[in-house]
């Protein structure tokens, strides 16, 4: 950014402020218009920004990157005043001519900004404004989430700030122009190009400021909602017709919502915009963003919709005031489409939504997890918020709450919370009032310690029988609302909410229970150490064996439950034909699996086959007619590997051949038989494929044995591919026992290219995934080897030492978890 030569001294004499903008200082309204050409990897832009500040005032902060400043004015009186600016640190300091006297000013800016090439560099530009091909044509999309609306016009860039914004877009004749608001009139102009006005849009944060222009095609959605809203698809030129499931499913996800709400959707249109190559989708009022292959059928297009449509109100009409609030926004957004999308009958399997369950559980297990609610203090460090707890732990945490209170009440909080605060920004204890009120104080009191809480609360439970009566004895880390079951008349069920130490008396008709159930229903994110008999699997409920499974996995991954004990808990919940039981096994046997070396390999690798030998049969690798099935025989596929019998395989390969379609698992069985040939076959569809299908065969290239980890770095570091698309198949391999040691000698022999290939891709954060990924090392060899190769070549030390700290950890873990071979062999 170039800084106003003149008056860069002078601007220079004061202090950027550190993390937030000033109190006192922020917009009240934009008026924006941008040139923009998806052709060019750069734009024009000129903005009037009218800001309130004290009186008294003599200096302003605004946010942006690079962002060529050309002209910077202050507008008052029919006239214009030229002002003095700097830029650095992401800002921009502007000296005013004269104190502010009172009410407001107007400044204008007229810049340039550059386009992001995503089709070169994917995965690494989808900030700020971006553009993509797809059939022969550019295409320009926007990213304002989290800090990039910077990027795109000088603002107030922090989502407290919910100014009105009247934007204009000037675009080449043929091109279409979509913005948050409706169009609301357009000109030609004497250029040839056409200038597209968009309604003002209320109380928008910057971070959903969004823009979208190219030649596509508009499929008409008709309208949805109490207020009729007007829906529109915009898609690549020829995709139309593949909009029609969406178009279907769209008018049913919002009358759902709209219905737990009590409110309609607060939106004066909506548009929902295809993006060739996407990290998701992104949940802009008006301007919904949608990876292209959601709107086309090829992925689940409810969930997601439901996702960011929950958003209209949970981040968009109420803003988290700070990012350190984000689960405001991505919690509330998860917990909700997971609760429309159950009531459309389209809800994800158990087995599917216990993976949202289980990745919330291992992030909160990682070194240096941060709580719910977590200091963010620069804009460097927003985009790593938005992680696993944010998402899935905030949504686990709201739905433990819901099941305690009730579902009645829970909404109750829900509805007074966005009727009371819609258009505003708001802090956590917005919704602990709600919640307070709706239920009782020590419940918002209890939620507010889990959001601050680390970690997955842990809850000891045992039974106390005896003259004076039964009572259910607990104790927790943190205050958390437990729900028990148990035999007994009626129900058999408790909820009490449990602090140090807590006792509920259970009715002396119950007398003293067999087995206790300690997370009734597995709704409750804690878990669970139960001094007491084991309640009979028969008694479980599926997904309540899926809990059991989390429960003891996590005890192994901590070194707390023995791997000999570890292994009869397998076997116990593997041995009934029951997909929910062996899921949970599975889990058990995953976290075994982080601990297991080279040598010990095969004997795990037997003794896994043999129990899970109904799972790797003809018939079940031929036929996964369910969800959990199919998960199920994927997971012992993997980490039975090598010990599968020949004979099955062969002969479910050849049934499997007959027909249309190719799993992923299925992918798995073919590369055991002839990895090499069909790597190369896997290389050759990636590279035919559009974008999202590349992705897919990349992915594959994870089910690949550990001999062929070194060419998987091959295609990174020789950029046959963009590296971030590629190192998920390592990664994947390296969660492997079978891969791991041979995926991490491919990576640690060339690990200066692989760093660099991700560098190019992604920035500094390409580094981080590296490591990241590494972290399920647990060897000190290993460890030994990647403190050598990373004091070489990475320049973030913190993350380095994170990872070996993470892998010290788990070498200390292992050896307190006991000796596997000797383990196996007593099994065997």
């Amino acid at each position: 950014m170039a800084a106003n030569d003149a008056g860069g001294a002078a601007a220079g004499a004061g202090a950027p402020p550190a993390g937030r903008l000033p109190e006192g200082i922020g917009p009240l309204a934009y008026d924006l218009t941008l040139e923009l050409d998806p052709d060019h990897a750069s734009f024009t832009g000129r903005v009037e920004i009218t800001i309130a500040a004290t009186p008294g005032t003599t200096r302003l902060w605004l946010h942006a990157v690079d962002l060529q400043i050309a002209r910077m004015v202050l507008r008052a009186g029919g006239r214009d005043e030229p002002v003095a600016w700097t830029a650095r640190d992401q800002r921009v300091e502007v000296v005013l001519p004269d104190p502010v006297a009172a009410g407001s000013v107007v400044l204008a800016i007229e810049y340039a900004g550059k386009v992001s090439d995503l089709s070169r560099h994917a995965g690494k530009d989808e900030q700020g404004l971006f553009r993509e091909r797809t059939g022969g044509r550019w295409y320009l999309y926007s990213q304002a989430e989290s800090v990039f609306a910077r990027r795109i016009v000088p603002c107030f860039d922090e989502p407290r700030f919910k100014p009105t914004w009247r934007v204009t877009a000037v675009v080449p004749r043929d091109q279409v122009a979509i913005g948050n608001g409706a169009v609301s009139g357009e000109r030609v102009l004497d250029d040839g190009r056409r200038e597209v006005r968009f309604a003002d849009v209320k109380a928008l944060p910057s971070y959903l400021l969004a823009v979208a222009v190219g030649p596509f095609e508009r499929v008409d959605g008709g309208r949805v909602g109490r207020g009729r809203i007007p829906v529109g698809f915009a898609v690549a030129a020829g995709d139309g017709r593949q909009v029609g499931g969406a178009r279907r499913d769209l008018p049913r996800i919002v009358d759902a919502l709209e219905r737990y709400i009590g409110a309609p959707l607060p939106l004066g249109k909506l548009d929902l915009v295809a993006v060739p190559e996407f990290f998701g989708a992104m949940e802009n009022p008006g301007l919904i963003t949608f990876q292209a292959a959601m709107l086309n059928g090829r992925r689940d297009f409810v969930p997601v919709a439901a996702h960011e449509l929950a958003h209209q109100w949970f981040g968009d009409a109420v803003t988290p005031a700070w990012w350190d609030d984000l689960w405001l926004s991505e919690g509330f957004a998860s917990w909700l489409a997971e609760r429309v999308t159950a009531e459309l009958g389209v809800a994800r399997p158990p087995v599917v939504a216990h993976r949202d369950r289980l990745r919330a559980l291992e992030a909160d297990d990682e070194i240096g997890a941060q709580p719910l609610l977590r200091p963010i203090a620069r804009a460097d460090e927003v985009e790593s918020a938005f992680d696993a707890l944010e998402y899935d732990k905030g949504a686990a945490v709201l739905a433990m709450f819901e099941h305690f209170v009730g579902a009645e009440t829970f909404r109750t909080a829900v509805r007074n919370y966005v009727a009371a605060h819609a258009g505003t920004a708001v802090t956590t204890e917005a919704f602990l009032v709600a919640l307070g009120a709706a239920s009782r104080p020590e419940v918002a009191d209890a939620l507010a310690a889990n959001l601050r809480h680390a970690g997955t609360p842990v809850v000891e439970l045992a039974l106390r029988c005896g003259p004076n009566g039964v009572a259910i004895v607990a104790s927790s880390d943190v205050p958390v609302p437990v729900c028990v079951r148990f035999p007994g008349p009626g129900d058999g069920r408790a909820c009490f909410l449990v602090g140090t130490r807590s006792e509920q008396a259970l009715p002396a008709a119950v007398g003293c229970p067999a087995w206790l159930v300690g997370n009734d229903g597995g709704v409750g994110y804690y878990r669970t150490v139960w001094r007491g008999a084991q309640a009979p699997l028969a008694e479980l409920s599926p997904v309540e064996r899926l809990v059991r499974g989390d429960d003891a996995a996590m005890a192994v991954r901590r070194g707390e439950l023995p791997v000999a004990r570890a292994l009869a808990e397998i076997a116990a919940l593997a041995g009934p034909r029951d997909a929910h039981g062996a899921l949970a096994a599975l889990e058990i046997a995953r976290a075994v699996d982080g601990f297991v070396d080279d040598a010990v390999r095969p004997a795990w690798a037997r003794w896994l086959a043999v129990r899970f030998a109904a799972w790797l049969s003809q018939g079940a690798l031929a036929h996964a007619p369910s969800a959990v099935e199919y998960v199920v025989v994927a997971e012992a596929v993997e980490l039975a590997r090598g010990a599968i019998d020949p004979g099955a395989a062969a002969a479910a390969r050849a049934e499997l051949d007959r027909r249309p379609g190719i799993d992923r698992w299925r992918r798995r069985l073919e590369l055991a038989r002839d990895a090499g040939a069909l790597f190369d076959e896997l290389v050759r569809e990636a590279a035919a494929a559009r974008s999202e299908l590349r992705d897919v065969w990349l992915d594959d290239l994870g089910a690949s044995p550990g001999a062929l980890a070194a060419r998987i770095v091959g295609l990174m570091v020789e950029r046959r591919f963009p590296a971030d698309r590629v190192w998920p198949a390592l990664e994947e391999m390296l969660g492997r026992s079978e891969a791991r040691s041979a995926a991490w000698r491919a990576i640690r022999d060339r690990f200066g290219a692989v760093i660099a290939a991700m560098t190019q891709a992604m920035g500094s954060a390409g580094v981080d995934e590296v490591l990241g990924g590494l972290a399920v090392l647990c060897d000190a060899r290993a460890r030994g080897e990647l403190a050598a190769a990373g004091a070489q070549v990475v320049v973030d030390r913190r993350s380095l030492e994170r990872t070996l700290a993470t892998i010290d950890r788990c070498v200390v873990r292992r050896a307190a978890a006991g000796d596997l071979a000797a383990a196996l062999a007593a099994g065997l």
